[in-house]
């Protein structure tokens, strides 16, 4: 795992099996989300086609408080998970914030995506002096389903412009600066589970066919 966080950017190899996630999708289902900058809350019920009844366009939803979820926080505290993330930072993290969110299909434009919190662009975290975090899919996701795509083994080797400049890049850049063969597509049925070093550049794909829950855990 450390070798492929090393080398590649991400490792594979922590699904959840299915109680779980049925488990989780089922509380993030009932339990009441907001959309980034908005107080409103409401159910994911309440989406048709990217907007709430009242025509309020909604990209993402997050759920407030998921450690109200007891699976999240037994997850939170897996021990394989713990050790597995303790062996990358070199020491047990510190800090723990898990996420859990909707990405919905919508028509939405690009700027309306990033205005509302959706981060469809090339760029890297910077969230910590180290850190990394596991993603989970909630739901099956292909590339139409708001997969996570990266550009394998980008945590290393960004120019001087990169690491001074914004961290978002335009995907021209990040292409001639890796090289395409580098930019993975994460696609997986639900509990599909990867660790990764998001210090390399990554993005979120738009979904077009089908909402995707995600859950996130950031580990410094």
């Amino acid at each position: 795992m450390v070798t492929a966080l090393r080398r590649h950017s991400i490792a594979f190899g922590f699904d959840l099996p299915a109680d779980t996630v049925r488990d989780i999708l089922d509380f993030a289902e009932t339990t009441p989300v907001k959309a980034r900058g908005d107080d409103r809350l409401f159910r994911k019920s309440d989406v048709r086609d990217g907007r709430l009844p009242d025509g309020t366009p909604v990209v993402l939803a997050m759920v407030p408080e998921p450690v109200d979820c007891a699976i999240i926080r037994r997850v939170c505290r897996d021990p394989a998970l713990l050790s597995a993330v303790a062996a990358f930072l070199g020491y047990a993290p510190t800090k723990i914030i898990p996420r859990l969110f909707w990405s919905f299909v919508t028509d939405a434009t690009d700027e309306e995506r990033r205005r509302l919190g959706q981060t469809i662009d090339w760029h890297f975290d910077v969230h910590d002096f180290h850190f990394c975090s596991a993603s989970f899919y909630l739901t099956d996701v292909t590339a139409g389903a708001g997969a996570h795509a990266l550009v394998c083994g980008s945590h290393r080797g960004k120019s001087l412009r990169m690491l001074l400049g914004s961290a978002n890049a335009p995907e021209e850049e990040v292409v001639a600066r890796f090289g395409q063969e580098r930019m993975l597509v994460v696609e997986g049925p639900a509990g599909t589970g990867f660790l990764e070093d998001t210090s390399c550049y990554h993005r979120a794909m738009p979904p077009t066919d089908r909402d995707r829950l995600m859950f996130q855990i950031w580990f410094s």
